[in-house]
């Protein structure tokens, strides 16, 4: 069965001008606001909480970090 759905070596390359850039900005972005946390004086709880935002919500995770989690400082 054929539904029209073709995903192939030759369409990731097509996407991946666009992907790179992305994924380059988004580990960037990772590796910062993880440095900066573990760097700051909050308590174990309050770490952990903001290393699983930052890893397992992808870009916005780090960008909610930066806009919410550092308002203390």
């Amino acid at each position: 069965m054929h539904y029209g759905y073709e995903i192939g070596i030759d369409k990731l390359w097509d996407w991946l001008p666009l992907l790179l850039p992305l994924l380059i900005l988004q580990l960037i972005l990772l590796f910062v606001a993880l440095r900066d946390l573990l760097k700051r004086n909050l308590s174990n709880e309050s770490k952990w909480l903001w290393i699983m935002i930052i890893v397992f919500v992808n870009l916005f995770g780090p960008i909610l970090y930066f806009t919410i989690g550092r308002r203390g400082r």
